[in-house]
């Protein structure tokens, strides 16, 4: 009787084995990514002080100017993009109140904002419309007639036609600038891809991409994807890609499991501000009981 009875928990076991491998399969193959925001990275930027000095003035008439933003607040003026010679003359990308501008020279085209949470924007003119776009959807344009001639060098996180102010408050992430305005099915497209993602067409006019993460030197040559951060040396990298790599040193932790769990998570570079992989375990664990 007893070796009947290991013989069934012996199976029981098994099918528990079964049973639980099954529903990981399944968690893995039927349940989306549930992810917020595409970028495996961003650059906090302190609101005080932060910035990052680019080396060219971006002077294109006809353009695309594309980022991810997260503000942790829309109190006061931010810039995310300025690059301006003077208060009306050149491209922005600003912040006031919980309005987001979008600045062609003396033109604003402008939608609602707020904070705590993870934006695609886009703005692009084609020499005679100006669009603004928040996650893919076209939110207002504007028929304008402008030319840029900006020699300023732009600046990410701050007014760039002064001295460094209207600090940006918050993370950014794969800032891209074209010398074209994209299609409104190649923003739904480009928005979702890393730089290597980007196609071979979608990358026509492409300017430069900065993908705004840890892995990313803080001084290097000027290519499409880096450029000198000469102003960066404060600035704290959050990388989420951090976490799914610390997860995957973990025993059965997968990555169908991340991504089936909210992990909407930040977490610093320098050490600071990071959220308890413990609790991660616990919660990717919890998708299996």
């Amino acid at each position: 009787m007893l070796g009947l009875l290991n013989t069934v928990l012996s199976k029981g076991n098994t099918l528990l084995t079964y049973v639980k491998d099954g529903l990981v399969m399944a968690n893995r193959f039927l349940t989306p990514p549930k992810l917020t925001f595409p970028v495996d990275a961003s650059a906090e930027f302190n609101g005080t002080s932060d910035f990052i000095q680019l080396d060219n003035a971006f002077s294109h008439t006809k353009h695309t100017i594309a980022t991810w933003v997260y503000a942790d607040s829309v109190s006061g003026d931010t810039d995310i993009f300025d690059n301006r010679d003077t208060n009306n003359d050149g491209i922005r990308f600003t912040q006031s109140g919980g309005t987001i501008y979008y600045q062609v020279n003396t033109n604003d085209t402008t939608a609602t904002f707020t904070a705590n949470k993870w934006f695609c924007v886009v703005g692009t003119y084609d020499g005679t419309t100006q669009r603004l776009y928040v996650d893919g959807s076209q939110v207002g344009s504007a028929t304008t007639s402008q030319t840029i001639d900006t020699t300023t060098d732009a600046r990410i996180g701050a007014r760039a036609d002064v001295a460094p102010s209207r600090f940006w408050n918050g993370n950014l992430a794969n800032f891209a600038i074209w010398n074209r305005a994209l299609t409104s099915d190649e923003i739904n497209s480009v928005m979702w891809k890393t730089y290597e993602q980007v196609s071979t067409t979608e990358k026509n006019g492409l300017q430069a991409w900065y993908k705004l993460s840890a892995d990313e030197a803080l001084s290097g040559t000027s290519t499409a994807t880096l450029t000198t951060y000469a102003n960066a040396n404060s600035l704290t990298f959050e990388a989420p890609a951090c976490v799914q790599t610390a997860l995957n040193g973990l025993p059965d932790i997968t990555d169908a499991r991340l991504y089936s769990a909210n992990y909407d998570i930040r977490v610093s570079a320098d050490g600071g501000n990071v959220e308890s992989l413990s609790c991660v375990e616990t919660e990717l664990n919890a998708l299996l009981v």
